[in-house]
């Protein structure tokens, strides 16, 4: 018997590759004019990034407000810099992901992606062959952030399917709760055990749906 599951939702950052600030945060601390109170605290890492993951602002405008906010002198040429400090950010893709997300495949479980993501990140993940473009979701895109479970909802809805017949994976334990609140399966990711976690989640999936089978005929009314 098969599994229920028809999508697996992907996190990006720290799930699908290691992401780090750390490459702005050194052109920051070497661009202020204020070193001693950028040291102190006042750093890269408590910009406030959600109105830009929302699409709520441009990236000049992101560029803008880290050089008012750190006291960094804005050129011509800023942009330029914080973009390829940001890219600098993104490691390389984990190979337990990439594995998993072959299996998946194999299993004829479609993979997607849901991120928190910079606009000015857009196709870092390699992906290719992996993930159809129609299951490529943003927060800058839903106009959402997770946890929210709005976010969930709009996936699932442009999806056409029900929480049950998703997988959702995040190396943030908020976000996979809210959206196994919802009745997604829900994966705290964990790259060491990652394929063994993920074949749990299907084979209880398929137990399950021995004990209880799913009347298909019956529309779900949250679709």
């Amino acid at each position: 018997m098969a599994t229920n599951i028809k999508y697996c939702i992907w996190d990006v950052g720290k799930t699908i590759y290691p992401y780090t600030l750390v490459p702005l945060d050194k052109w920051a601390a070497a661009h202020t004019v204020c070193p001693e109170d950028y040291t102190k605290g006042r750093n890269i890492f408590t910009y406030d990034y959600n109105p830009y993951m929302r699409g709520e602002i441009s990236f000049q405008q992101v560029c803008s407000e880290i050089c008012r906010q750190y006291n960094i002198p804005f050129t011509t040429s800023t942009p330029q810099e914080i973009n390829k400090a940001l890219h600098q950010g993104v490691g390389k893709a984990y190979p337990e992901t990439l594995e998993t997300m072959r299996l998946l495949q194999q299993k004829g479980i479609s993979n997607g992606i849901l991120s928190n993501a910079l606009p000015i990140l857009n196709n870092t993940a390699p992906i290719d062959g992996l993930v159809e473009p129609q299951h490529i979701f943003t927060s800058y895109e839903l106009k959402l952030l997770k946890p929210d479970i709005r976010i969930y909802q709009a996936v699932r809805q442009k999806l056409g399917c029900r929480f049950e017949e998703m997988m959702f994976i995040d190396d943030k334990p908020a976000n996979v709760n809210a959206a196994c609140s919802l009745g997604i399966k829900g994966i705290v990711c964990r790259h060491e055990a990652l394929k063994t976690s993920v074949l749990s989640v299907l084979h209880a999936d398929i137990k399950n749906s021995k004990l209880f089978p799913v009347n298909k005929n019956k529309r779900d009314a949250s679709l």
